[in-house]
């Protein structure tokens, strides 16, 4: 059995399921809703993956990539884990570390391969780095786990630290059983490496992705006692108004019918709500049609035409008043407004109607009315004189149009609200009752 070929075989396995992961990664922060650290989290899947890849080339590229690349993708992957887990929990992502730590690393790594070659210290230098790296997370992600996903994000952390102590491991054995070994070489301690880390990037991975997962379940859970929290409100509100108020979906179902339109049509709420098919318009009009609300929803000239004063004001349509003689004992008469709604595409997701009670003012206005008409009749009555009246210049008798002449007591009565009583003044009792101008106290007075 040739071992050399079972190592790099397991190094190939290694790689391709590393790689799948990253893809996985990578797919899954692009197709889905993520939050701060996943991307630094796929940055440092993708870095383990490209590390596995280089050491794999082992022999077909370049020693330089295959050794220092191989190494110091590694170590930046490891960084990258951390800064992401900060970044995740909320914590200020220390990106410092992103340069500082491959940079010590590469000095490091540079001392072992070109001052003193040693391939068992460069394996301990990165073992360090991806130890320390690892234990740093997976100490962050047990500290800041909440209370009821803790096992969760313990088994994250375990598996980051599994892979920095399976390195270390890795490292201090083949430095003490064989110092000059070959990254290829039959090897258990270089089996075992591979196998744990197989097994902790597979897990980490996963943790990743259901630590993700389950944060964006519970911002969905919480959006959605927000969004049952703002409905409830809007219903309280709706309620709350005093005018009758109703409102339907995209498809004419009714959704809210407030309690100022269950007293005005006497029909519960329990009645109306989540039906369509024009069921709000029968307490209204005794009959299934469209209402303003639904004219809203679907443009009709011919129902339009049906309503009288119907205005056009912007995205609304109103009507100043209109009869219904399906409400209230006699019938009432109504105002009424509706209007779109928009959601936050600003497609219509359905429409509002209100109504408001105006028979009150119509019957001022009715009375007004009538009160006017009985003034001008009672203005028409009353005659006017005018223009050029004849008089005679003797007996001051006034010429009618008619030709006859008529007294001017009798003129003046029949043409203004006047009536004349008679008396006699002093020139006349001098002139005409001389015999009499001795007691004037009975002449002087109007007749009674």
């Amino acid at each position: 059995m040739d071992l050399s070929l079972d190592i790099r075989t397991l190094l190939s396995a290694l790689t391709v399921a590393s790689s799948c992961l990253a893809v996985a990664m990578v797919f899954f922060s692009f197709t889905q809703k993520t939050y701060d650290g996943f991307r630094d989290w796929t940055k440092g899947t993708v870095l383990l993956a490209l590390g596995y890849m280089l050491f794999m080339l082992r022999g077909v590229i370049p020693d330089l990539l295959s050794v220092l690349g191989a190494n110091l993708t590694f170590t930046a992957g490891a960084t990258y884990l951390v800064v992401g887990t900060r970044r995740f929990l909320g914590l200020t992502p220390q990106r410092h570390l992103l340069w500082f730590v491959p940079t010590l690393s590469l000095i490091w790594l540079g001392f072992f391969y070109w001052v003193h070659p040693s391939p068992s210290w460069r394996g301990l230098v990165v073992a360090l780095a991806c130890l320390l790296m690892g234990a740093y997370a997976a100490g962050l992600l047990l500290l800041h786990s909440p209370e009821r996903r803790r096992l969760l994000y313990m088994g994250t952390g375990l598996m980051l630290a599994l892979l920095g102590l399976s390195g270390l491991a890795r490292a201090v054995i083949l430095m003490v059983i064989a110092p000059e070994h070959k990254l290829l070489a039959s090897n258990w301690a270089l089996a075992g490496y591979f196998m744990a880390a197989l097994i902790a990037q597979l897990f980490w991975t996963v943790g990743f992705l259901l630590m993700n997962s389950e944060r964006l379940r519970n911002d969905l859970n919480q959006s959605r006692s927000q969004l049952a929290a703002l409905v409830e409100n809007q219903r309280k509100i709706l309620d709350f108004l005093p005018d009758p108020t109703w409102v339907v979906d995209s498809q004419g179902r009714v959704s809210h019918w407030n309690q100022a339109m269950e007293r005005l049509t006497g029909v519960p709420a329990a009645r109306v709500l989540g039906k369509g098919d024009y069921e709000h318009a029968l307490p209204l009009y005794g009959e299934r049609r469209p209402c303003l609300i639904d004219l809203m929803l679907k443009h009709d000239p011919e129902w339009e035409g049906r309503y009288q004063n119907l205005e056009h004001r912007g995205n609304t349509l109103a009507t100043s008043e209109f009869f219904m003689s399906e409400l209230g004992e006699a019938g009432l008469y109504v105002a009424a407004s509706a209007t779109c709604l928009l959601d936050d595409q600003g497609q219509v997701s359905g429409a509002i109607e209100t109504l408001r009670d105006v028979s009150e003012a119509k019957r001022n206005q009715q009375e007004r009315e009538k009160l006017i008409d009985e003034l001008t009749a009672a203005l028409a009555k009353v005659q006017t004189l005018k223009g050029l009246i004849p008089i005679c210049s003797h007996c001051k008798s006034i010429r009618r149009d008619e030709g006859y002449w008529e007294q001017l007591e009798t003129f003046f009565s029949e043409h203004a609200e006047v009536e004349f009583s008679h008396g006699i003044c002093p020139d006349c009792l001098e002139k005409y009752y001389r015999e009499f101008k001795n007691s004037p106290s009975k002449l002087d007075h109007p007749e009674g």
